[in-house]
């Protein structure tokens, strides 16, 4: 693999790799150092590239395995609940002020799913790529990711209309 084929690689899909780590990893720092990291990796690896028919799906596999690995180590377990913050603006009308609500609950019930599904969400709902494209990135079986998204969207559904409907 070229130096040219391999920014174009990069630059094509660098935004849908930072939503995916930042998806996993909640921190915008974390998730930029674990992009930055995933492509100087691959960037060492560029020779072997050359034999991958699906790039973007290994580059996509690459930061979500290299994420994971952080969330396992002990120093991301420590900090991961302290980087949880939101960032809030002023609000021009009662609606506008509505929406960021439903935005932020939406977000956290998210966090709230398993691992896989939360996942699953975010590459199909979010970033809208297609059943075998999610396979080929997550490893799994397109059946499994079908009925997990189907569960996940049906948890979040739930958790809507609870929270909705609370005191009705």
């Amino acid at each position: 693999m070229t130096e040219l084929e391999y920014i174009h690689t990069v630059k094509n899909i660098e935004d849908r790799m930072y939503r995916l780590a930042k998806s996993i990893l909640i921190s915008e720092d974390e998730a930029a150092d674990a992009v930055q990291e995933t492509c100087a990796k691959l960037w060492d690896k560029r020779e072997k590239l050359k034999t991958v028919s699906n790039r973007e799906a290994y580059f996509m596999r690459a930061v979500k395995n290299f994420c994971l690995d952080r969330l396992k180590s002990k120093q991301a377990k420590e900090s991961r609940y302290d980087l949880i913050s939101f960032k809030t603006q002023a609000f021009s009308s009662e609606k506008s002020y509505e929406k960021k609500e439903a935005y932020y609950l939406i977000l956290n019930l998210m966090k709230a799913l398993p691992e896989k599904q939360r996942m699953i969400i975010q590459l199909r709902d979010i970033e809208g790529y297609k059943y075998e494209e999610i396979s080929a990135i997550l490893e799994m079986k397109e059946n499994a990711i079908r009925t997990a998204l189907s569960r996940a969207r049906k948890t979040l559904k739930e958790a809507l209309i609870k929270q909705y409907e609370y005191g009705l």
